[in-house]
């Protein structure tokens, strides 16, 4: 029996051995292990990424510096432009090229193209004209017509109706129509009545502007024609006319107009020299005064004439008027000052002229 006991007490003891379980670790021990892990897992990561940051700012960097291939093309792309659009092309380079090799030659140029560019902008505000507007050398010169059936020294593209009352009981009139091929070279043509009886004459020729300057506000000119016509007085008669004419500006307020041309009579040895001047002051935009003169002067003897010196000199006031920009209308009186000879063509007179000037005109 005691044999029996000790195998069981021995088989027990076995058995409690096998059953045993392992130890349990605490709540606390558990969560320092897992935080212990993560932490692991957190540093391999980190790792990992501020390698990809270190590899972007590297590639940033070199985004941001030039070199000189790329310096030297852009000096000659920008090479040429005025001041203004330098300056802002080379600030533009900095702004993508902040970390630039060639920064410090870049700011003295920079430097350099504020002065010249505040000097552009000067001369533009002597000019006193908007950068949109027409270059100042296409610009048109706005001289007003004369006040006397005659040509002006402006070549513009226009068509004028005029009529002057004189010589008593005749009533004279033109039509001329101008065009204006280049800025500085017109033709024309005109058909009129400006003597003594029935009749009238054409004219047709072209002009050209010596000298069209905007700054200093002059026009010269010259122009040639031909005149054939018939009236009651002189039959039928064939002229050549050499024209000079000259035009200032010489403010807002004040022009000038002059010109002097000579009647080379074709069909008969006659000549007349024949002198235009006019004034005209413009106290507001759309309205002047004008004081004109044309004299005419024979300097051969004509046949059936007693004299060799023939005279017959006239005055005249009026306004001109400019309704809208297209039209200028002219109102005037005209007063004969001195003659030789002809004392029964002395007379009082009126004349009205209409110009419509084309707004389009050449370069």
């Amino acid at each position: 029996m005691p044999r029996f006991f000790c195998s069981l007490l021995a088989l027990a003891a076995v058995s409690l051995l096998l059953v045993t379980p392992a130890p349990v670790l605490a709540d606390d021990e558990l969560d320092e292990f897992d935080e212990d892990e993560s932490q692991g897992e957190d540093t391999d990561e980190q790792e990992g990424d501020d390698a990809d940051t270190d590899d972007e700012l590297d590639d940033e960097l070199e985004e941001e510096v030039d070199n000189e291939a790329t310096y030297q093309a852009y000096q000659a792309e920008v090479e040429g432009e005025s001041a203004a659009e330098e300056l802002d092309a080379w600030n533009r380079y900095l702004e993508a090229y902040p970390q630039s090799i060639f920064r410090l030659e870049i700011e003295q140029k920079i430097q350099g193209l504020e002065d010249a560019a505040f000097q552009e902008l000067a001369a533009d505000d002597e000019l006193d004209t908007p950068q949109e507007a027409t270059d100042a050398k296409y610009q048109e010169m706005e001289f007003a017509e004369p006040a006397f059936l005659a040509l002006s020294p402006n070549t513009r593209r226009k068509v004028d109706v005029g009529v002057l009352w004189g010589f008593q009981d005749h009533l004279n009139y033109e039509l001329m129509f101008e065009w204006a091929f280049f800025r500085r070279f017109s033709a024309f043509g005109s058909i009129r009545h400006d003597g003594h009886g029935f009749g009238a004459g054409l004219q047709a020729g072209a002009k050209y502007a010596l000298l069209k300057d905007v700054r200093t506000g002059v026009v010269l000119s010259g122009a040639f024609s031909v005149d054939v016509g018939y009236s009651g007085f002189d039959g039928l008669n064939v002229a050549i006319q050499p024209w000079i004419g000259f035009g200032w500006l010489a403010s807002e307020i004040v022009q000038l107009q002059t010109s002097l041309s000579i009647d080379l009579r074709l069909d008969r040895f006659h000549t007349w020299v024949i002198w235009d001047a006019m004034v005209v002051i413009n106290p507001k935009p759309r309205f002047g005064i004008f004081i004109a003169n044309h004299q005419k002067h024979s300097i051969l003897k004509t046949e059936g004439v007693p004299t060799q010196y023939l005279g017959f000199h006239q005055a005249g006031v009026g306004v001109k008027l400019r309704p809208i920009q297209p039209i200028e209308i002219t109102v005037g009186a005209n007063i004969p000052y001195a003659w030789r000879l002809w004392k029964d063509y002395r007379y009082f007179g009126a004349h009205a002229d209409l110009t419509f000037y084309f707004k389009k005109g050449p370069k």
